[in-house]
């Protein structure tokens, strides 16, 4: 029997209340003539960086909660996917009483811009609304230089400022006693409203997954939420355990003395194991697929971490989990991992094999310890141990680099059965505003090539990533980042191929690849000394070259193990009530 109540929903609903888009990192990067260079190799999305923060779906769940209709537009996803796709003409086309746009991250700072020109062109009425921690880092500037922008959402958690922004919007009025705000009023006058909501808790700002896949049903359309470009091949669902940190290292924008400092947060806001367990249980319900928990689960102590995954055990999750730690754990703490999951993976940071430089970036822990949790978990059961590390780090030479890869090479000759990954990426293509390392440079040992919000913006039209790198240290010049990238995907390509992790078919890849992403950035050098136009090359630096790992090589679980939804249609077509 059918049933069309939420047909029915779909036409009563006419028109979101809001927006929220999240743009690409550069707008017209289909016209641009620039080589990204290997800026995002070790994280799901392209250069592009097409993936939308998670605060879009507790937003999105928040303001529906509390009576709102929200739609998310994957701008950046729609014009990688369609090579025509032209999004001036869809953004005209979509209604709403406001538009959201995140500058979460400062690569979007380009993007996020010219989306909000586009709207505000197209919509002069409407009022555009931008959020996110570089919003917050840079919001004087913003206000006053882009009258595109209405209102600036501050703070690590905008859930309840913009609820309040949005019932001011409603009912035609300013939002002077709306917390974390700054906006533009009458006659463009700029208001700073005090930061002053930062939740010790954050249990009421879910990340629900099943308000998406509800608009999906809703609106018939799965594109516009997609969280990055191959979702659909590789669903990958990530949670927020706590907003905080208890680190600090020294090149992170989040660390304990960045949300301090610049967002109002003296502690972390942990989401209760009750709540967390509550989100896995749906992402569940609707998807056989990995879950991600960000932030590591341990930091808030033993008693907190156990409960978790007692209650993962409780409520029978039986989906691969990604864990996220800060440090290393002992033996006990694996086990209880091991009898509690189906599957798991660890993904952790040392950043160098070096301990020194380890310690100066502010990772205080030795190889002995780093080591030790490596071969326990990989002998209770974990399916994939990812160890990161990164260059353009505080005392770290080219030599330095070439020894991590050495020492790559000796872990993966104690664990070769392919369950041990190592990887190793730029810190790029910007050092994060708010960061100890941007606050404080020269106490360091950093210098700062771009500053201010517009000069970022400017940055990310350069030709190359290496252009619009944003600093160098006293141990490397930006050139010498640069070599050292490139000469360490030679050797990590090496590594791979000899240990039985690529075939040769991705080894011969991967290796013509780095030696012509080289070859352009130096021919781009060459034009630019000699003021000669880049056109030449666009035909070349069109695709976005992965030369630091295949991509399949981040998945947690193989792709064969993995299906997007449970039952197929069955459980949209519950949502609809036709079955």
């Amino acid at each position: 029997m059918f049933r069309f109540s939420a047909i029915t929903e779909m036409i009563v609903l006419g028109k979101p209340d809001l927006v929220l888009i999240h743009p690409p990192s550069i707008y017209d990067f289909r016209e641009k003539t620039i080589l990204y260079g290997p800026i995002s190799d070790v994280i799901p999305s392209t250069p592009i960086f097409e993936m939308y923060p998670l605060g879009f779906i507790s937003l999105m769940g928040y303001l529906e909660y509390n009576g709102f209709h929200v739609h998310i537009v994957n701008l950046a996803v729609k014009m990688l996917r369609r090579r025509g796709f032209n999004p001036e003409d869809y953004l005209s086309k979509i209604e709403a009483k406001a538009y959201g746009i995140d500058i979460h991250w400062l690569v979007h700072s380009h993007g996020g811009i010219e989306v909000a020109k586009i709207l505000k062109k197209n919509k002069p009425n409407r009022p555009v609304i931008i959020g996110g921690l570089s919003s917050t880092y840079f919001h004087r500037e913003i206000i006053r230089n882009y009258l595109e922008i209405d209102y600036i959402v501050r703070g690590d958690s905008g859930e309840y400022p913009l609820l309040k922004l949005m019932e001011c919007i409603e009912d035609n009025k300013h939002p002077i006693d709306v917390p974390n705000i700054t906006w533009r009023g009458e006659n463009g006058k700029i208001h700073e409203n005090p930061l002053t909501y930062v939740p010790e808790s954050i249990d009421k700002y879910t990340i629900n997954y099943e308000y998406a896949v509800r608009n999906v049903v809703r609106h018939l359309n799965i594109e516009d939420y997609l969280p990055y470009g191959d979702w659909l091949s590789y669903p990958y669902c990530a949670l927020i355990t706590c907003k905080g940190c208890s680190q600090n290292c020294i090149t992170c924008g989040g660390s304990a003395y960045s949300f301090s400092k610049i967002y109002g947060r003296e502690k972390i806001a942990l989401k209760s194991p009750e709540v967390l367990v509550d989100e896995m249980k749906i992402i569940q319900s609707y998807f056989k697929s990995p879950i991600f928990l960000l932030g590591d689960i341990w930091q808030y102590g033993d008693e907190h971490g156990l409960k978790i995954l007692k209650l993962i055990r409780r409520e029978g999750i039986d989906n691969p989990i990604t864990f996220e730690l800060f440090k290393p754990i002992d033996m006990g703490k694996i086990v209880e991992i091991e009898r509690t999951c189906s599957e798991f993976s660890i993904e952790i940071s040392p950043e160098s094999h070096d301990e020194d430089v380890r310690g100066a970036q502010g990772r205080l822990y030795s190889n002995e310890e780093l080591e030790r949790m490596i071969e326990n978990s990989l002998n209770h059961g974990c399916v994939k141990f990812d160890v990161f590390f990164m260059i353009g780090l505080p005392k770290q030479t080219p030599k330095s680099v070439t020894e991590t890869i050495n020492y790559c090479d000796r872990l993966l000759s104690k664990h070769s059965d392919g369950r041990l990954h190592t990887f190793i990426a730029p810190l790029a293509p910007f050092l994060d505003p708010g960061s100890i390392a941007f606050e404080n440079p020269d106490t360091v040992g950093y210098r700062i090539m771009f500053k201010t919000f517009n000069e970022h913006r400017e940055a990310l039209e350069k030709p190359s990533w290496k252009h619009y790198l944003n600093y160098e240290t006293a141990w490397m010049s930006r050139n010498q980042i640069i070599d050292s990238t490139y000469n360490a995907a030679r050797a990590m390509n090496d590594i791979r191929f000899k240990y039985g992790i690529i075939d040769k078919n991705h080894y011969e890849t991967i290796r013509m690849r780095i030696d012509f992403v080289e070859s352009i950035t130096r021919r781009i050098d060459e034009l630019i000394a000699k003021n000669s136009s880049l056109e030449s090359l666009r035909e070349y630096v069109r695709e976005m070259y992965s030369i630091l790992c295949p991509r399949e090589e981040l998945k947690s679980v193989p792709i064969a193990r993995v299906k997007w939804v449970r039952g197929g249609l069955t459980l949209m077509l519950k949502y609809l009530r036709i079955i």
